[in-house]
């Protein structure tokens, strides 16, 4: 059980934001109490008895001192029901519950926490119902900073605490109590409770005291959750966590679905509010919509904006909109929306920021997340990254505005070599060395299958003619051999192209990417014809001695085509991925906006 003594409390929410403070103590920086020698020595038997569920220990001294079931056994003011809840000894509180007095039940600690807290921190319902039973309102008596014990287990995200917990309690809680645990369980991802206060009490959706969308702000910032995990699996792990895998995709899709109603119960709510209200809401404490554009938000931003259209033309302080920050942060599919809003998107698209920079610098400016540029292998392909979007944002923009100049005096074509000269500094570097390294294995394997093609197995007769020329393994060699010198030769000549290229910022989208592909793709052929020659080879040498070695022999000589495929297959995939699968990442298709999966319900 625990080992250490968890002191676990919450700052309260300001603007739609939560603080955790938890607190890990050794034991043994809890052991000194006040008190005589003697009675210092009980309180720390009571507490080793506590912690580590002793109830034998303590009930002898209990018999002896009845009135140390009561005391405060800690500096920090902790009671042995503090430590035996924090310690999840169910049968220790049980114990307890029948000797100590209705009064120390709701003792605090120097944090100000009950030990009805610590319960709720636990996550352990089996002991938050055994306190219940004493009759006290204990879900309710508040602990650190006046927070309810229910909040804590929010925070902690014990799913099955805060539901026991809801029940108990809803009718309780004040409205201020509601808003601050409706973020909490946001947070926590615990939709189902969520979505059972909001419908219990529609007002939540809009904080009227502090005239905020507190709810729908922390919506926002969560970012779509994956609808499978599945896919992401190893493959070497394939079948031990299948179905591992599927129930956790499964409940996934259900969190996702809990999420997506729960924003359009609030929304729906927030919506009956006036125009003015709504305008100036969406904006405070942190912009909504933009929040949830950077973040990428997408199904988020698609229940908003067909309940209250209005929010695609609206700016940020920077003159943004949610489609500028979604090229800033490159999310595709928030960006498709455009393609399925008609004309409207020449307005959006006219829209500068203070320096001037239009839709299209902003989409040659480096990526300012790290983590969504390194999810893309190789300073090459991140670069071609770059280039795809700038491309696509240049279908959208005006004419005019491909050559427009900023305040700096820059065109977008321009910020975006300045931008990205160091990324194409590492695109070439790392395109060299790999062509480097691809060239010297090309060249290893056209020399060897250059000689063996006049070195024929069993050597020719007199007048030059093959000993071996009527037979199929023979045919096979010379097949194999042929195909190996060939792929070798080409893929050789592939590689010299890449060490030789200009390496200009446009060849990187699509003719060093694709010159790679086709270098990789002779390469394997290449090794796999060669072992293939050799093994046709042995075959026809070692028909009769070793005739019986030929089935090891082959599987021994196909371990260096698996080993080099294996190496570089993630290579191989991630090219074919980002040069050509990419392509399609800006494919209009049938927009969000007017999905079934997600259509609200007309009333």
């Amino acid at each position: 059980m625990a080992a250490e003594n968890i002191n676990a409390a919450a700052a309260s929410i300001q603007s739609g934001q939560h603080h955790l403070n938890i607190e890990v103590l050794a034991a043994s920086q809890e052991l000194v109490p006040t008190g005589d020698g003697a009675e210092r020595s009980r309180h720390l038997q009571l507490f080793h008895a506590a912690l580590s569920g002793d109830w034998e220990t303590a009930e002898g001294i209990y018999r002896s001192f009845p009135g140390e079931v009561n005391a405060r056994i800690t500096k920090r003011g902790e009671t042995a029901l503090h430590i035996a809840a924090a310690a999840e000894h169910t049968h220790f509180v049980k114990k307890l519950l029948k000797r100590m007095s209705a009064e120390a039940l709701t003792y605090k600690n120097e944090a100000g926490n009950t030990s009805f807290c610590f319960a709720a921190i636990s996550g352990v319902e089996a002991l938050a119902k055994v306190m219940m039973k004493t009759g006290r309102d204990l879900a309710m008596t508040r602990g650190r900073e006046n927070l309810l014990p229910i909040y804590m287990a929010a925070l902690l995200g014990h799913r099955g605490m805060v539901s026991y917990l809801y029940d108990e309690t809803k009718e309780k809680l004040t409205d201020s109590d509601r808003i601050t645990l409706l973020v909490a369980l946001i947070n926590s991802d615990i939709f189902d409770v969520a979505l059972k206060m909001l419908e219990a009490h529609p007002r939540l959706a809009y904080d009227r005291d502090e005239h905020q969308l507190t709810a729908l702000h922390a919506l926002a910032q969560k970012s779509c959750m994956p609808s499978s995990v599945v896919d992401r699996s190893p493959p070497e792990f394939w079948n031990k966590f299948l179905i591992p895998c599927f129930k956790l995709a499964r409940k996934k899709k259900l969190m996702h679905k809990q999420a997506l109603d729960l924003t359009q119960n609030l929304w729906k709510q927030v919506i009956l509010l006036d125009d003015e209200t709504i305008s100036c809401q969406i904006g405070k404490p942190w912009p909504l919509i933009f929040t949830a554009a950077e973040r990428g938000n997408l199904d988020f931003l698609t229940i908003l904006i067909r309940l209250y259209p209005d929010l695609i033309f609206k700016v940020d302080q920077n003159t943004y909109s949610i489609f500028h920050i979604a090229i800033l942060n490159r999310h595709e599919d928030i960006f498709k929306m455009m393609y399925q809003i008609g004309s409207i998107k020449n307005v959006i698209t006219i829209y500068k920021d203070g320096e001037g920079n239009n839709m299209l610098h902003l989409a040659a400016r480096v990526l300012e997340s790290p983590s969504r540029l390194n999810v893309i292998p190789g300073a090459a392909l991140q670069l071609q990254h770059e280039l795809l979007w700038f491309e696509e944002v240049k279908k959208v923009v005006q004419p005019r505005h491909i050559e427009e100049k900023n305040i700096h005096g820059k065109t977008p074509g321009a910020l975006f070599i300045e931008q990205h000269k160091e990324m194409m500094k590492e695109g070439e570097h790392w395109m060299r060395d790999t062509a480097d390294s691809c060239m010297l294995v090309a060249t290893l394997i056209a020399t060897v299958v250059f000689a063996a093609a006049f070195t024929v197995p069993g050597g020719n007769l007199q007048e030059g003619t093959p000993i071996f020329l009527e037979r199929i393994a023979f045919k096979i060699f010379a097949i194999s051999d042929a195909i190996s010198l060939v792929a070798s030769a080409s893929s050789l000549l592939t590689f010299l192209s890449i060490r030789t290229s200009r390496y200009a910022e446009r060849d990187f989208l699509w003719s060093l990417p694709n010159r790679l592909i086709i270098g990789l793709t002779t390469l394997f052929i290449s090794i796999g014809a060669m072992m293939v020659a050799f093994i046709a080879a042995f075959s026809l040498v070692f028909n009769n001695g070793l005739r019986q070695y030929s089935i090891p022999i082959a599987v021994v000589a196909s371990l260096p085509v698996i080993f080099f495929i294996w190496q570089h297959y993630r290579l191989f995939l991630d090219m074919i991925n980002s040069t050509y699968t990419s392509r399609s990442l800006f494919k209009p298709g049938k927009s969000p906006l007017f999905s079934k999966r997600v259509k609200p319900k007309v009333a």
